[in-house]
């Protein structure tokens, strides 16, 4: 069966065209055609009918096969276009090729029109085929961008050579760039130092055959604020199989990382005074048992008349002096030493490589801190029952801290028996 072929046949003479037919037919197509042989003409046939190939005598009068050419190029279609003529040069023949013509045949050499109708016909389907195949791609590249468009995680991607491809809205958000301007720069050129140095590492991490990886950093953004992510990175893959570059997205963590750190803050500190609460107290406690900063001294110390002000004065004034009790604990110790409220009127202090001579020394601030306070305090005067221990390793440490304990204790209940508030001599054994 024969292959239909639709000829658009631009010649004024009609016994070359009726040739052309003939050709054509003996070649195995069952071939309609039209012959034009003006430009009003050929623009007509163009819009009445669509065409397999066009073939176009070289020089006509009033006409010509360039002009032809150009009118066909000018409409942007792809229908094939060969030039025919009965004599001309090389230098003709290359013109009509430079302009855009598929082949160009000598009538006196028709038996090569046929492997040059099929081969232009050929080259057509695959240049149609291939420009469907950009426009699929442009309409899934549109697609994703749109799609990513809509996420508001921070994404970006450059080539294998490290050269930026694109990014979504909220990455241009976010970094402070325009995504247009920027497309085939280093992505060094285009982010800040730090956010670059990130992308770096997880660039690295995918092109060495690891997978998608993770790193936390803090960036500045386009805003100018600092901002704790998680930058994840993963390569992706050509139809070859090659690599087509890196994928970076962004995950701002700020809001999380500032959570975290409220949560442990609380989980380890007293709310109303704002030093360690008896949760840490007793974790430290157990670090230094099994640690080599012995001798440890531990310093136990009670709230006197805490009761007697909450009920006189309100529980306001109360917090208020178990607030200034933690402040003098806190400016009379090291800043290694470990203060906290173990109890309602409780404090304790850990205190690493401290031996006797030293924590007398602390003892001595201490007391030097409680008269400063009571100075500046006058009407909510401060008053402290203290006892203190020294442990000299891991075995002696919770023995020392029931001495310490019972020291307060025997202090406090000495002021109680003689109604005076009067200091115990002797603090530590």
């Amino acid at each position: 069966m024969k292959r239909l072929l639709r000829v658009l046949i631009v010649e004024d003479a009609p016994d070359d065209a009726q040739l052309i037919v003939i050709q054509l037919e003996q070649g195995g197509f069952d071939v309609h055609f039209q012959r034009v042989d003006s430009a009003q003409a050929l623009t007509g046939a163009l819009e009445s009918a669509p065409w397999d190939v066009i073939i176009c005598d070289y020089v006509m009068p009033g006409f010509s096969g360039l002009k032809a050419l150009q009118i066909l190029k000018e409409r942007g279609s792809d229908v094939p276009f060969l030039m025919i003529s009965g004599k001309v040069g090389e230098e003709a023949a290359a013109a009509a090729i430079r302009a855009g013509a598929d082949d160009f045949v000598l009538k006196g050499n028709l038996a090569r029109l046929v492997p040059a109708v099929q081969r232009s016909i050929a080259e057509a389907a695959l240049r149609q085929q291939s420009r469907r195949h950009e426009q699929e791609l442009k309409e899934k590249l549109e697609f994703i961008q749109v799609l990513i468009d809509t996420l508001p995680t921070p994404i970006f991607y450059n080539d294998p050579n490290g050269l930026y491809l694109g990014c979504n809205k909220a990455f241009e958000e976010q970094i402070g760039m325009n995504r247009d301007e920027n497309i085939n720069k280093s992505i060094y050129e285009i982010l800040p130092p730090d956010l670059a140095a990130l992308y770096s590492r997880g660039e690295e991490s995918a092109e060495n055959g690891v997978g998608p990886r993770s790193f936390e950093g803090t960036i500045t953004c386009a805003d100018g604020e600092r901002r704790d992510m998680i930058f994840y990175s993963a390569t992706f893959k050509n139809s070859g199989s090659s690599s087509g570059g890196v994928v970076g997205a962004l995950l701002d963590i700020s809001e999380r990382k500032q959570a975290e750190l409220k949560l442990r803050y609380l989980s380890s500190h007293d709310i109303l005074t704002g030093i360690y609460n008896r949760a840490y107290f007793d974790e430290e406690l157990e670090r230094l048992s099994k640690g080599r900063k012995f001798p440890v001294s531990i310093v136990m110390v009670d709230v006197d008349r805490l009761k007697e002000v909450n009920d006189q004065q309100g529980h306001a004034a109360g917090d208020e002096l178990l607030r200034h009790a933690a402040e003098v604990l806190k400016n009379a110790f090291r800043r290694e030493d470990v203060v906290a409220r173990v109890g309602g009127d409780e404090f304790a202090a850990l205190l690493p490589n401290t031996d006797e001579a030293t924590l007398r020394e602390a003892m001595e601030r201490l007391q030097a801190q409680l008269a400063q306070n009571n100075q500046e305090h006058a009407p909510l005067p401060l008053s402290l029952s203290i006892g203190a221990a020294t442990a000299h390793d891991g075995e002696e440490l919770m023995a020392s801290w029931r001495l310490a304990d019972q020291r307060m204790y025997r202090q406090k209940k000495g002021r109680k028996n003689s109604n005076a508030g009067s200091r115990q001599h002797q603090l530590v054994a």
